[in-house]
């Protein structure tokens, strides 16, 4: 078979061209680190790293979720610890109230404190973070979530807990809401509270109330009627039946009905009345507004002296239980950082994993590399030389 020059010819520029092509794709690689330069030297390899980087870009957004999280989370257990360290002054101010020997000037400066607290427990449910959005509003972070009008404050936020996505299929709701936390606390005791009636002329007032019996509680309203100044009646206002009657009054002695106790003490008066409700909710704001109103009381008469203790231990009472809820929440928190604290690791090693992955597949090896530019040089210094040779074996130049 007769082979052209011209032949010759383009099979020799063709060869020194796939070789320079070869020699300028592994010099690539050296200068860039990366072994594809285009999709179409792999495509399925291609194909793997786009993929790879999509689910790297997720985890970045993920562990950004993640700690975005955890600095609101930071900032509300920050704010619920300075509200169990002003609760905890609200609650030193009322038994020196309590203690007695305080003249009206005394009560005064008390009574101005505890003010002062007030406004700083509101100002502490309107904290707001670093981006300006209050901690306490649920899903309305741009609307100041509590407001005062005289002493009365109000929650103008809603109840939305806002969740960031924090891993695949895997969403965190972040903190509580401020009518979680500030106003949803159960008074009295939790289950129930005590009222004295509001029309009694003697002394007598309830003390040590407690479930004894949760199995046998109903939440009823009761009412304890005094018949005589030493004997009374227990009845259940919601249904009308009279449980207990003509019982003999003990100042101090258990009086157990309905799976509950309490003790009344003083010396009540024909006509007293002593309730219990289930417990409602109530605010810490009106706990202490209510404090603040008992201080600026003057009791002139026992029955009034007994009202205003009575009133104040029922509140010191809702005091502790505001102080149980802060530290409740707080708990939470933590519990709620120390799972965003295990995500991100997990987070993390996933990253890794996919980056060594990721790295098989379009990082060069530098070794391999370099010899393949040294090889291919070679190459292509010899077949440069020998298209040279070729060039001048043809026919006319021995006819000149």
């Amino acid at each position: 078979m007769r082979i052209s020059s011209n032949t010759e010819f383009q099979q020799g520029l063709t060869g020194i061209t796939t070789l320079r092509a070869n020699l300028d794709i592994y010099r690539q690689q050296v200068s860039t680190g990366k072994r594809l330069a285009t999709a179409a030297e792999d495509p399925a390899a291609a194909a793997q790293i786009l993929n790879l980087g999509e689910r790297m870009s997720t985890l970045e957004q993920f562990t950004r979720n993640a700690n975005l999280l955890d600095l609101r989370l930071t900032d509300q257990e920050t704010a619920l610890s300075a509200g169990v360290n002003t609760l905890q002054r609200v609650r030193e101010l009322v038994l020196q109230a309590k203690g007695g020997g305080l003249n009206p000037q005394d009560r005064g400066y008390i009574n101005a404190e505890m003010r002062q607290r007030l406004d700083e427990l509101t100002s502490l449910a309107n904290t707001r973070n670093a981006t300006g959005e209050y901690l306490f509003a649920g899903g309305a972070v741009k609307t100041v979530p509590f407001s005062s009008n005289y002493g009365v404050v109000s929650y103008s936020g809603d109840q939305t807990r806002r969740a960031l996505p924090i891993a695949e299929g895997r969403t965190l709701a972040e903190g509580f809401t401020g009518a979680e936390a500030f106003m949803a606390i159960r008074s009295g005791n939790g289950t129930f509270i005590t009222a004295l009636g509001v029309t009694n002329t003697g002394t007598g007032r309830v003390v040590d109330d407690a479930v004894t019996d949760p199995t046998a509680y109903l939440g009823d309203d009761f009412r304890i009627v005094f018949t005589a100044p030493t004997t009374f009646d227990v009845v259940n206002d919601t249904t009308g039946a009279t449980l207990s009657s003509a019982q003999t009054y003990v100042p101090g002695q258990a009086i157990n009905f309905n799976g509950t106790t309490l003790a009344i003490t003083g010396q009540p008066a024909t006509g007293d009345t002593f309730s219990t409700h289930p417990s409602p909710n109530q605010s810490v704001f009106a706990t202490l507004n209510l404090l603040i109103g008992a201080l600026d009381t003057t009791a002139t008469t026992g029955a009034q002296a007994a009202q205003l203790s009575f009133l104040m231990d029922r509140n010191l009472v809702n005091i502790d239980q505001a102080i149980d809820k802060f530290t409740e929440l707080r708990t939470s928190l933590g519990a709620l950082q120390n799972t965003l604290s295990s995500q991100l690791r997990a987070n993390e090693d996933l990253t890794l994993q996919l980056t060594v992955v990721k790295g098989t597949l379009e990082d060069a090896d530098p070794v391999e590399a370099i010899s393949n530019i040294a090889r291919y040089s070679q190459a292509l210094e010899a077949a440069q030389a020998a298209f040279a040779k070729v060039q001048g074996l043809s026919l006319f130049n021995y006819l000149r």
